[in-house]
């Protein structure tokens, strides 16, 4: 350190003693609520694969610079780090402002109430501090050298973890979730007759809603909820000893099938008259429309009864597709899960229940790719025992659900995930539901978003669309449009 004249020993000393304060309070603030520190780190799109090491290393670095400044040998040196370190929280804000819809603030104390802008404007001016600090006690070729470098540094330090972070998150994720604090930018809900509604389909800007306890009934909506029709559906044939009829709503037309019953009738929304198109002796356990007439199955292998998916088009014999759905345990629970049908790419998901898992396939159920949601449950954790006086199998205790239901919107899946992640609270987990979304195209994770509960009832079940989406909570209908900043997710990953 060179000899400096008075004035300028008291700005340095003065410099030193600001950044002392700055850096003590701001570790403090991170300690005292280290856990709420923790989750916000948890959830920035910037750095949250580093969540864990940052949590403890900033505020033990912060303290070490503030008794750094405390000796008049290492003050220089600190207010040097110290430079660096705010050049570095300088950088991450302006990827903030320019690269992330949103991050929660994760600085503590009255530094938290900051908006962002302020914040940078801010952390801008401790910088300028700092460096004019290191200028009086270095030789001023010396100095200048050192905050460029300095900058340097801590700039690619902050890009680099930037870029390494966002390809984790997005292909390896280690079950951390990248929130968006507004998903939606408004909300509409109508109540419905009964708890006994489910998602039938949306086409031609209209939602179709079935009923399970009157399954020839559908009601149609508006894309915003704003005018309803009711209509009956009429069978040609109605003999049958249906159990749970379904229907699904697949562009002008629509399938109705009960498939412990083996038949299948379509018909067209115009009317709603349905005509049979199956009746074999394959009995199917699920159903989805994949296109040009074709309806994916999914049937059970003998003498076990293990699932395996099936193409049927009609006029034509069933296809199997034995190899499809991978055993792990006894290939009936543990191969249970969604099936989806995306009419813009032509492809089929199919995502279990009980692992981390979803499949990709084209409109013949040929496999193209096996993608992993981000949870780390690569086998389904179930407890399954055989009867042996019947020779059923049944589950001895409740599956841990990995993800409870799917919506598929183009390149897009939408994930109802059943486990928590890293860096969550139980107490928004215990009032909400978290929806995680994919595209299938990049077999990348997007962006999770919550869906708080609604008149103290959980989500029963929900469809996404271009406008936005829809839930079931009980007897009440909801939609919610797709706010800005989650659309501009989407068209920024849009294939």
């Amino acid at each position: 350190m060179i000899p400096t004249p008075p004035i300028k020993k008291i700005i340095f000393e003065v410099i030193c003693v600001l950044y002392i304060l700055l850096f003590v309070y701001a570790a403090v603030s991170k300690l005292i609520d280290f856990e709420n520190f923790t989750t916000q780190l948890g959830q920035s799109p910037l750095i949250s694969i580093f969540a864990d090491w940052i949590a403890i290393g900033v505020p033990v670095f912060e303290l070490i610079i503030a008794l750094l400044l405390c000796f008049p040998k290492y003050k220089p040196l600190g207010l040097h780090i110290g430079f660096g370190l705010m050049i570095m929280f300088t950088g991450y804000i302006y990827l903030i402002l320019h690269y992330s819809p949103f991050v929660p603030c994760s600085c503590g104390g009255i530094l938290e109430e900051m908006d962002w802008r302020e914040h940078f404007i801010f952390n801008i001016v401790v910088a300028v501090l700092g460096g004019v600090g290191i200028l009086i006690a270095y030789p001023y070729k010396k100095s200048v050298l050192q905050l460029s470098l300095s900058a340097i540094a801590g700039l690619i330090i902050v890009v680099s973890g930037y870029a390494f972070s966002d390809a984790m998150m997005r292909k390896e994720n280690p079950f951390i979730r990248r929130f968006t604090a507004v998903p939606f930018e408004a909300s509409r809900e109508v109540k419905l007759n009964n708890p006994h509604f489910y998602f039938a389909g949306f086409t031609q800007g209209k939602i179709y809603l079935g009923n399970n306890e009157s399954p020839l009934h559908i009601l149609s909506y508006d894309k915003d909820l704003s005018n309803r029709e009711d209509f009956k559906i009429h069978l040609d044939r109605d003999d049958f000893p249906f159990r749970s009829l379904q229907i699904k709503v697949d562009s002008t037309s629509f399938y109705l099938w009960d498939g412990m019953v083996p038949v299948i009738f379509k018909g067209f929304i115009t009317d709603w008259r349905a005509h049979i198109i199956y009746n074999g002796p394959e009995f199917f356990t699920k159903a989805q429309p994949i296109g040009n007439g074709k309806i994916a199955l999914r049937t059970q292998k003998p003498p076990r009864g293990e699932h395996l998916m099936a193409v049927f088009e009609p006029g034509k014999p069933i296809v199997r597709r034995n190899d499809f759905l991978e055993k792990q345990l006894d290939g009936i629970f543990d191969t249970e899960g969604t099936l989806q049908y995306s009419r813009e790419l032509k492809q089929f998901v199919y995502t279990y229940y009980y692992r981390n898992q979803f499949l990709v396939a084209d409109s013949l159920l040929n496999m193209l790719f096996r993608g992993n949601t981000i949870d780390t449950t690569t086998t389904a954790d179930l407890k399954i025992v055989r009867i042996k006086k019947t020779g059923d199998t049944k589950l001895a205790r409740p599956p841990v659900t990995v993800n409870k239901d799917t919506s598929l919107w183009s390149n897009l899946l939408f994930v109802n995930s059943g486990l928590r992640g890293r860096f969550e609270t139980k107490e928004v987990w215990d009032q909400a539901s978290i929806i995680d979304v994919y595209d299938i195209v990049k077999n990348e994770y997007l962006v999770s978003f919550y869906v708080y509960d609604t008149h103290q009832e959980k989500l029963d079940a929900f469809m996404a669309t271009d406008q936005g989406l829809y839930t079931l909570f009980g007897n009440t209908i909801q939609f919610h449009q797709w706010s800005p900043t989650i659309t501009n997710i989407f068209k920024k990953d849009d294939h």
